[in-house]
């Protein structure tokens, strides 16, 4: 089927190519193009299911009203749902957002920034890879409109917005120690993220404060890609032999550690919480339908999302004024269910 074009919207209606373009473009008011005309020529264009090319509209404009959105994992829910609130937000500017999973992956990240720039992307939103700090300084050197969300590099000037992972982690941990529970682990991943060594050092001093003395052994660092193998070793490493109980309970720092987590440990014939209590980062829908509900570390994602795409689009549509950047670090909520036995 061919593609409608603007000459058919303005052989249709029996006007010129550039009234259609000048009212499609938005700036009908500008040219003083009556609304009643700006209305019909709308009509047509949904009528004949006009689809703008939005490459050759940006080289006419300078934008393609379209967002890159790199996430880490994009079959993770929190990612998941992360990004259909940016998608949200976006399309209540009349934006569009190209979605990309880099996987963790600093080089795959990189092509996905080349594809997009091809594309002719407004801006960026992403969640950078550990080993991308190249690809965001080449963004910032080229002033490229771009904020990064979950995680960021403290060496690196740049809008950002994350949760207070540190007050997250150290608020989760002091609940456990408030119940009782002294021996606790911290399964976690990649040491190298921002947001993962927040989350330790979190966890690290609320045991501190509560003079107990940290056991590296306690902790145990499993790489991004990691499987339902890893973590089930790291959890019989924490177990131990029976009777031995060399821990008695756990704070995941992500959602699939939690959920491989729950997994094992049921495997085990250990019982949620009275052998072992456990709190995990992030609240997917299987932690509420659990033989003991998960205490989770709750972020705002409507709330990063939302200020993730106002914020690109100051940028974006003030390319002219100097940057002052912004960092947005937001509170988490802590949800108390029965999983620590409370």
């Amino acid at each position: 089927m061919k593609k409608t074009s603007l000459s058919d919207i303005a052989k249709h209606l029996g006007v010129s190519k550039t009234l259609v373009s000048f009212v499609l473009n938005g700036k009908g008011k500008e040219f003083r193009i009556s609304e009643d005309i700006c209305n019909k020529v709308l009509e047509v264009a949904k009528e004949l299911n006009y689809q703008p090319n939005r490459i050759a509209q940006g080289l006419r404009t300078g934008r393609t009203n379209t967002i890159g959105l790199i996430i880490a994992d994009i079959a993770n829910q929190f990612f998941g749902i992360l990004g259909r609130e940016i998608e949200q937000e976006a399309a209540r500017y009349g934006y569009r957002v190209i979605f990309c999973s880099s996987d963790e992956n600093p080089e795959k990240s990189k092509q996905q920034i080349a594809m997009l720039q091809q594309s002719q992307v407004d801006g960026y939103i992403i969640s950078p890879p550990k080993n991308s700090e190249e690809q965001i300084r080449s963004l910032a050197r080229g002033h490229v409109p771009f904020v990064l969300i979950d995680r960021y590099f403290p060496e690196i000037e740049s809008n950002h917005i994350v949760v207070d992972n540190f007050d997250a982690a150290y608020r989760a941990t002091n609940h456990l120690l408030s119940l009782g529970r002294k021996k606790i682990a911290n399964i976690t991943v990649n040491l190298d993220l921002i947001n993962m060594v927040q989350r330790t050092e979190g966890y690290r001093q609320a045991l501190r404060d509560a003079s107990i003395q940290v056991d590296e052994n306690l902790i145990k660092v499993l790489p991004f890609s990691h499987d339902n193998k890893d973590v089930a070793r790291a959890i019989k490493e924490l177990v131990g032999k029976p009777g031995q109980k060399k821990i008695d309970a756990i704070l995941f720092s992500t959602s699939k550690l939690g959920i491989n987590g729950i997994e094992c440990i049921s495997s085990l014939g250990l019982k949620i919480p009275d052998d072992i209590a456990i709190v995990s980062f992030d609240n997917p829908d299987a932690y509420k339908i659990c033989i003991s509900p998960v205490t989770v570390v709750n972020q705002p994602l409507k709330e990063i999302g939302k200020t993730a795409v106002q914020m690109l689009l100051n940028e974006i549509k003030h390319p002219d004024v100097p940057s002052k950047f912004q960092e947005v670090i937001l509170k988490t909520d802590l949800i108390i269910r029965k999983s620590c036995g409370s």
